[in-house]
């Protein structure tokens, strides 16, 4: 795998040269993630702004949730953890045209995994101002039992094809597929990071317009 991440590197860092455009590109789908015991349907979100023809430089963020019938030692008849990614990324249009463009793309940043108790909450409140008036706003949390912390890396292609646009506003509209391979790295209370370190595949839709 350390030679596919090569690989990947080497196609990101080419194509510098190209004039500035400002473009910006946002993406969303559903990833299947590896959670405790099995894959889980994350939400995949990720924008990106373009500083060339080709490479766009930008954030993404996964989340999911596995229920557990186990207490892993705590204090509880059934447990939830969840899971959610930050990363910085970064993304190469190796082909780019107005039908189809494919891409490699390297991400690094953050693995939140934390575990709950879901018949065990807090209330906690939410203040708004609504008209010079403050609105308080209830809402049940469950008891956290622990959390862990991990550094999270990803490298994978993206493929997209054009399905539609909004004329008006000069939107591109692609139906995208993402196919990847994360390393999870680090140690932790409740997982170790090589539970996590596995394949990656999201499907969604990419919209492409002017800043």
């Amino acid at each position: 795998m350390k030679k596919v991440l090569y690989i990947l590197v080497f196609l990101l860092s080419g194509n510098l040269c190209f004039a500035q455009k400002n473009k910006i590109a946002f993406y969303g789908g559903i990833e299947w993630q590896p959670a405790i015991r099995k894959y889980q349907p994350a939400v995949h979100l990720n924008v990106r702004g373009y500083v060339n023809d080709r490479v766009s430089l930008g954030a993404a963020l996964s989340y999911t949730s596995e229920k557990h019938a186990e207490n892993f030692g705590y204090l509880a008849d059934r447990t939830r953890s969840n899971h959610a990614t930050l990363n910085f990324l970064v993304q190469n249009d190796v082909i780019n045209n107005d039908k189809v463009f494919f891409s490699t793309y390297l991400s690094t940043g953050l693995y939140f995994l934390s575990l709950v108790n879901p018949d065990e909450t807090s209330t906690q409140n939410q203040y708004n101002e609504i008209d010079g008036m403050w609105i308080v706003n209830q809402y049940e949390v469950p008891r956290k039992l622990n959390r862990d912390l991990f550094y999270n890396i990803q490298g994978g292609v993206d493929f997209s094809v054009k399905i539609g646009s909004m004329t008006k506003e000069n939107i591109s509209v692609y139906l995208t597929t993402r196919a990847g391979y994360q390393f999870v790295l680090g140690n932790g209370d409740i997982a170790n990071g090589n539970q996590f370190t596995k394949p990656v595949v999201s499907f969604g839709v990419t919209f492409k317009g002017n800043k």
